[in-house]
This record gives C-alpha cells, structure tokens and sequence, in this order.
C-alpha cells in the first residue's frame, strides 16, 4: 500500500514547476519543496539511522516545518507536529512519551529549545534550516547533535518514496486528555490515505485549485489541508497570524477556491462584517469540521460565497481527521436541524456509526445516544496507553471482531440515518431533577444576540447535578442582560434559563481555535468574572 507521501511525490513528478505552497509574500514549487524536503530526509538518515520510527516537528507554519513533514515521511518515519507556543511542560511532555531522536526546529521553536534539551533525557539529533552557525549551540549542548543550514547545502537532494507498511505510523498527535495529560493518537498510512483518497475524490481536487491552510499543524484538520492539496497538484495558501484577523481579505486576494476551517473563524468573520453577499465568488467548495456548524453561518456563508458548496465534516482524530459529512442545501437542510446546528450527516463509504442507547441496544430512528465509529480510518488506539485504549475502543458482541471507538458525543439518528448532534455525553447536565443537553441553551442565546459567538456553562458544580447555568456572548459594548434573560424565559423552560449573561469582547479559544468552554468555566471558580 501506498504511504501518505504518496499523492505529494507523484504531483511533483507531474507538476513540478507548479506552485504547491504559498508562505507570506512568494511560491515554493512541487519541485523546490521536495528539494527540501529530500535534504531533511538524507540528513534523518545520516544523524539518526535507528529504528525510531518517529521524528519530532518542533515548529510553526514555516517552510522549515512543511518542507519538514515531508522529509520525515520520505525518510521512511512517522511524524510528531510540536508548536512553539505549546506550555514547556507539554513539549517535553510530548518530547518524551513519543521517544522522537529527531527534530526538526525553525526560527520561533528555537528560543524554546534550550529548556527542552537541557532536560531531555535522552540525546537528540536537532536539524535547523534556517540557520547557517550553530556551534555556539553545539558547545553548550554536547549531549546533542546539531546540523545547519550550511550542513543541509552540502547534500544533494534525491527525493525518494521510502517503504512503509500499512499499519506504520504516519503521523502522531497528541490531543487533550480530561485528566490533564494530552492523549497520543498515532494515525497509521492506511488511516491516512482512507481518508486523503476520499476527499480527493469526492470533492474534485484539480491541480488549479487554490487552497486554504487554517489549522496549526498540531491539529489534525491540518493534514487535510496539506495531503488533499498536494495529492491534487494543487498550490496550498498558509495564513499567517495576521490574515486570521482578516480571512475575507485573505480569500479575495488570492482568489481561494476551497476553503476549510473551524465554524468559529467564520462566526468571527461574520461578527467582524466578512460575508458581505457575493464576497467570495472564487470559492467552489467550503468545508467546517472541529465544532457544531450554525446553521445561521451555513447561511451566511451561502450568501457570501453563491459558487460554492458547504459540507459539514465530523470526526474526532482517533477516527482520522473526519468520518462523516452533510451537504448543505438551504432551506430543505434547515428544516431537519437540532438546536439550530446543521446535521453531522452519514459515514463515508467504507466507514461505519453506530448509536447506542444509554441501555447499551443499538437506537432506533428518533432514539438518542452515544455515536460509535467503526472503519479503515479508525486508529489502532492511544498512544502507549493499553488501558485507557480497552475503555474507548471496544468490541461488541453483535458485530463480532470489530473495533469501535466511543466518541463520547451525543446524537440522534433520523430515519433516512442522518446523525444529528446534541452535544457531549459530559455536555448533558441534571438541573433540578432534569436532563438538560447545553447545546440547546446555547441556540437560545445565539438567535437572541443574532449571531453564533454566544455559549453557556453549567455553573455552579454540585456533584451529579449542577446549580444552573452561566451564558456568555461576545460583545464590543454593554449588553442589556434583563433583555436577554426575559427572551431566554420565553424560549426555553424555567430551570434552562441562564441564572447571568456575561458579556465578553472575545471568548476564549483552545488551541485549536474552537469556543472553549473549559476556560470559561476556570474563569468563574477563580472568580475572574
């Protein structure tokens, strides 16, 4: 079976004077990238010939990070994407439980990186392509291997397919864990290349499309972006820190024909006037994944972009990136919503859902639980992590020998087996002797303030049921929270409606750029607010 660097390496036979990267204000062409790439790779092999089967990404998106990615794959290892922004303690947390000899740093990893070698436990080889002397580094680090700028001139590139095996790892990333400790995921070739074949195909991917790069490169959407665009000879456009404040103006300059990010940057794009009718006529495809989709956003995104379809894609990262996908299609996909969110929609071929009730029986059309996933994209299970791996995938007695994974989101299933999302198993709450999902208490606070960047809490925490809840809205300016709480009273039921409002200019983000209702939840127990 063909590795994930395959689609790359046949669009740069084919299409090497094509551009397959735009980074700031130029072009790297297929050919240029895997120049780079092929020195990365020769310089793996000759600095760390081991078994390891993995090499360390210690970078944000630069050339030295993409160019990276690709080294690494094509020198037969499996990648571990690190940000520079990440907490100390969670790259050497990562560092560590991943067992990386190899890494590959840029210029904004770099003043990280004392810390983090100073207090490895094992020596490592550090690869820099952005800078030409680092003997001052290799004096003050001797356990360490350093190899430059100047280092990597000297080879003479020869890109090249390694031989992999299905099952190896093709990449590792390492999510956020409920007890604190970030879960490894390594998502294997065949994981990989299920999903990438799908989306190329199922979407039409041509060498002249123009496509974004949202997602840092520790989240998994990010492998979509780069492996779906250069498996189509097509050029990928990264946006820098400054074109997220701005994404529409990012869209029109270079005429972007697929777009693919998280609901919030367009919900933020909405509040900061961005999808104007007619903004984006260049688009033909617009994908959401990472977070429930508004359909008040797929609307607006309608209007903005008239040329392009919008799909709805869900899946978590032990699942590959996404595992199913709705189309929507205007009114006729308003009328089926939930709480105002667009449908999750169906598998892709060969993958599989299953709903279990809250009495384990698979559910019925209209019935409600917890969505199972089973297929060629589904992990082999958490890092290192055998226990916690036998709780969320698990095998079932009526489907034999499959694996399914345990999403832990809720979800109803119509009877065309169309999944709906009602939230997160931990997002149902007891008021009052009542099961409240919040998903349905944030739809109330959205068509109030009349736009999506509005989310609620259960607050305050009393053991298996909760006090009330808490909503919080993004505002430039005072709100009239009596207004409010009274249109909420008329919505929703007396033991649903929020005890406050809280207005904030911008609600907090993970580092995945999602709403983070963890983080408001800290901001009240420590009473920041």
């Amino acid at each position: 079976m063909a590795s994930l660097l395959h689609g790359f390496a046949k669009s740069a036979v084919n299409y090497p004077t094509r551009a397959a990267l735009h980074l700031g204000d130029r072009h790297w062409t297929y050919e240029a990238l895997a120049d780079k790439a092929a020195t990365i790779a020769e310089a793996i092999d000759a600095v760390a010939p081991s078994d390891n089967a993995l090499a360390g990404v210690f970078a944000s998106a630069s050339l030295s990070a993409y160019s990276a990615i690709i080294g690494i794959l094509a020198a037969g290892r499996g990648y571990v994407p690190i940000h520079p922004t990440f907490p100390p303690r969670r790259v050497e947390d990562i560092v560590e439980r991943s067992g990386v000899d190899v890494l590959i740093v840029d210029q904004k990893a770099l003043e990280h990186l004392d810390l983090l070698l100073r207090r490895s436990h094992r020596p490592m080889a550090v690869i820099a392509p952005e800078f030409d002397d680092l003997r001052l580094w290799a004096r003050r680090h001797r356990r360490h291997r350093f190899i430059s700028a100047s280092a990597l001139a000297n080879t003479t590139p020869c890109f090249e397919l390694p031989e992999v095996q299905p099952d190896d790892t093709a990449y590792l990333l390492f999510t956020s864990g409920s007890t604190g400790q970030p879960k490894g995921v390594p998502v294997s070739h065949r994981n990989a290349r299920a999903y990438v074949d799908y989306i190329c195909h199922a979407y039409g991917l041509q060498p002249d499309d123009r496509t974004s790069q949202t997602f840092k490169l520790a989240f998994d959407l990010s492998v979509h972006d780069l492996f779906t665009t250069w498996s189509s000879g097509a050029c990928l456009y990264a946006l820098s820190k400054r074109d997220r404040m701005a994404p529409g103006r990012f869209i029109r300059n270079h005429e972007l024909t697929r777009w693919f990010s998280v609901p919030t940057m367009g919900m933020t794009m909405d509040r900061f006037h961005q999808l104007a009718p007619g903004a984006f006529p260049s688009l033909r495809t617009t994908l959401f994944c990472g977070e429930p989709l508004p359909a008040s956003l797929a609307e607006k995104w309608t209007q903005a972009a008239p040329n392009s379809s919008i799909h709805n894609l869900y899946g978590p990262t032990e699942a590959t990136i996404a595992i199913t996908s709705y189309r929507w299609r205007g009114e006729e996909c308003k009328q089926r919503c939930r709480n105002g969110v667009v449908p999750l929609g169906q598998a892709f071929p060969e993958q599989q859902t299953l709903v279990l009730t809250d009495d384990g029986t698979p559910a019925a059309a209209g019935e409600r639980g917890e969505l199972l996933l089973s297929g060629t994209q589904l992990s082999s299970g958490y890092w290192k992590a055998p226990q916690l791996s036998a709780r969320q995938f698990i095998t079932l007695d009526e489907t034999g020998d499959k694996t399914w994974y345990r999403t832990g989101d809720r979800v109803e299933v119509d009877p065309s087996g169309c999944l709906h999302f009602l939230g997160r198993l931990d997002d149902q709450v007891q008021i009052q002797g009542h099961r409240v999902e919040l998903a349905e208490i944030d739809d109330a606070l959205r068509r109030i303030m009349g736009h999506d960047l509005a989310i609620s809490v259960a607050w305050p925490s009393e053991a298996d049921e909760v006090g009330g809840v808490v909503g919080f809205v993004a505002s430039d300016a005072a709100i009239d929270e009596s207004r409010i709480l009274n249109e909420c009273r008329r919505q929703l039921p007396d033991y649903m409606v929020p005890s406050q409002v809280i207005a904030l200019e911008q609600l907090p983000r993970n580092t995945s750029g999602k709403l983070n209702r963890k983080a408001l939840i800290n901001m009240l127990e420590n009473g920041e607010l």
